[in-house]
């Protein structure tokens, strides 16, 4: 009977190894489908990664910058200059290249763009305690379109508010900084501000020479005549200088009709004196370019008595970077190591009109 039917031993010890055989075939089958679950949850887990930190930029955005231009939102922290009244005096301060607003966040941008400045603008104007305002200036200018923009924005805070503008220039204000200068109530400028430089410029890249002798050259095929025109890897032609001459004589048109405007002077006397040079505040002065020669504090004595105030508070609109304004710094891709150098060398040569002073900047010529 018990050899009949099998010890327990004999039993199980022939079947052991087919069942240790079957688990060694199945192993590596069980080990291989295990990964998926791991990579799955992988790119799981990265896909709400990514949503928590688009999420946590947008709330940046939306904490840090929200309003943009014409917003009532206090874009600006007020630092304390001067003065106890419970009137104040706002200090704008304009300082660096004037520039588009490109690359900037809404209610985060530069006051040396027309979206900062206006910004600025509308938070004086939204404080009923702000009886006055002082641009102050330390700029060399900057593109044509942005400066007009400036200009019109200190124009139309004037005409809303019936609050008067007082500029106060710094180390320099020359150019596109007079530009938007040119309408205040009243200018003030040191004896050693630069300023002037009154005219527009083009700068255009002519490598011409050193891709010859490399021996690169640039094919295009381009719809028009003048398509390429300011092409770096040549000349410009002579019917290609007349067209950009045409912009730049249009341009300047533009920024005497400012200054006769602004300053109510001649036209005439104008263009004598906008012949791109630079004068210093006391030669400005003298040329009915500047009105006073002082500093930040006669620039806020002249705006209280302007307004009719007394003592009033001078306070300085600081613009503290957010955190939606560092994320965008840190996310926004950077030029080119050799652009950076050229830019913060001062060459620019972006083919596009220039109310900017650029002493030394190479391949800038009067021809």
């Amino acid at each position: 009977m018990t050899q009949e039917n099998g010890s327990p031993g004999e039993g199980a010890a022939p079947n052991a190894p087919e069942r240790n055989s079957g688990n060694a075939q199945n192993t590596p089958e069980r080990r291989k489908r295990r990964k998926w679950p791991w990579i799955v949850g992988g790119v799981a887990a990265f896909i709400f990664l990514g949503l928590v930190v688009a999420g946590a930029v947008a709330v940046a955005l939306l904490a840090g910058g929200g309003g943009g231009g014409g917003s009532s939102s206090s874009n600006y922290t007020e630092e304390y200059v001067s003065g106890e009244g419970s009137e104040k005096v706002a200090v704008i301060p304009v300082e660096g290249t004037i520039a588009a607003d490109l690359g900037g966040t809404a209610g985060a941008l530069p006051t040396t763009t027309p979206g900062g400045l206006q910004d600025a603008l509308d938070q004086a104007a939204d404080d009923d305690s702000v009886e006055a305002v002082i641009v102050e200036i330390n700029s060399p200018g900057g593109g044509v379109t942005a400066s007009a923009e400036m200009r019109d924005s200190i124009i139309d805070f004037k005409e809303e508010t019936n609050r008067p503008v007082v500029v106060s220039m710094a180390d320099t204000a020359a150019s596109g900084g007079y530009f938007i200068a040119a309408p205040a109530d009243e200018i003030v400028a040191y004896e050693s501000t630069l300023t002037g430089s009154l005219g527009v410029y083009i700068g255009l890249l002519n490598i011409s020479e050193a891709a010859e002798e490399y021996g690169i050259t640039q094919e295009y095929v381009r719809s028009g005549e003048f398509k390429t025109m300011g092409d770096p890897f040549r000349e410009l032609s002579g019917d290609e200088r007349e067209i950009f001459q045409s912009i730049v004589d249009q341009d300047y048109e533009e920024f005497v009709d400012v200054i006769a405007e602004g300053r109510d002077l001649p036209e005439d006397e104008v263009r004598e004196i906008a012949d791109g040079r630079v004068y210093s505040g006391l030669q400005a002065q003298e040329l009915g370019l500047v009105d006073e020669i002082g500093d930040l504090d006669r620039a806020a004595n002249i705006a209280s008595e302007m307004a009719e105030v007394e003592d009033p508070t001078v306070v300085r609109y600081v613009q503290e970077p957010g955190l939606g304004s560092l994320l965008m710094a840190r996310l926004q891709p950077q030029p080119p190591e050799a652009v950076q150098v050229l830019e913060a060398a001062g060459v620019r040569f972006s083919g596009q009109p220039q109310y900017l002073y650029a002493p030394g900047v190479p391949g800038i010529r009067s021809n």
